[in-house]
């Protein structure tokens, strides 16, 4: 134990400006994409549940499966004529939720009070599964997700893992090689590779435990500043909780496999005792 920490209070010592700044711009990325990865669960699609994405003047109407093309475009038609219906459009089951067996109608009525009315009256339709009223205020801002912003978070999310990880490789690398000297004297004293390889793993950690406990702090300072004073931000003190922990636990196998990657770097000839 006592070897170990010596070890690791060694590494912390021998970062310099170089390996100090890759391994800080390592730990940006691995926030970044803690962020991304939080962000799918925090905030849905717009195909989500109406009772969190909705504001009060908008119905999502649940069509049955059974339903045949015809007699949706005739469906359609019948809303569209009434005078309550300001706007609507017809969503497919593979645009609401993977699961999904029937499409939807999502209808932006003439008023709240119109809204109410007209779930009414179309839960009484034939080849209309259910119906049900938004709960935000209307003009109430709602942080929902597009398929164009889901598959560009997608994006983000590969683009991060990527940069941190080759960040941090390049920066346990520099932090190695200003520690070359120190390593080659342990193992001329005895001191087995593997026994240098835990401190590293340490230091992986700590970076991920740094980025995720950031990010923890600024999703709560979020949700204390919006989230807990707008309902149409389905961001509760649970789901918080949730998303909190998976990237806490995300951030320290991210940064424990960055601390393997830069132990693997010990295998580099430059490090062997009689090199």
């Amino acid at each position: 134990m006592n070897e170990f920490l010596f070890l690791e209070r060694e590494l912390l010592g021998a970062i310099r400006a170089r390996s100090g700044v890759l391994l800080s711009l390592a730990a940006l990325f691995l926030f970044l994409f803690l962020a991304t990865f939080a962000s799918f669960y925090l905030f849905p699609s717009a195909g989500g549940g109406p009772g969190v994405l909705l504001t009060v003047d908008r119905v999502v109407a649940r069509l049955s499966p059974r339903l045949s093309t015809a007699a949706i475009d005739e469906l359609f038609a019948a809303i569209q004529d009434r005078s309550d219906v300001r706007e609507i459009r017809f969503e497919f089951a593979s645009q609401v939720t993977r699961t999904s067996s029937g499409g939807r109608f999502l209808i932006r009525a003439t008023s709240a009070a119109a809204a109410r009315s007209l779930a009414e009256a179309l839960r009484s339709m034939e080849g209309i599964d259910g119906a049900d009223v938004g709960t935000a205020p209307v003009g109430a801002p709602s942080l929902v997700l597009s398929g164009s912003a889901r598959i560009g978070l997608l994006c983000g999310l590969v683009v991060s893992a990527g940069a941190f990880l080759l960040l941090a490789w390049r920066g346990f690398r520099a932090l190695l090689q200003g520690f070359r000297g120190e390593i080659r004297l342990m193992r001329l004293s005895g001191v087995s590779e593997r026994a240098l390889y835990p401190p590293l793993v340490v230091l992986g950690l700590l970076m991920g435990a740094l980025a995720s406990v950031v990010l923890v702090v600024a999703l709560y300072l979020f949700q204390a500043t919006t989230g807990g004073a707008n309902p149409a931000l389905p961001l509760d003190a649970t789901r918080l909780l949730g998303v909190g922990l998976l990237a806490f636990l995300l951030g320290l196998l991210m940064g424990g496999l960055a601390g393997l990657f830069g132990a693997s770097y010990l295998n580099a000839r430059q490090f062997h005792p009689l090199a």
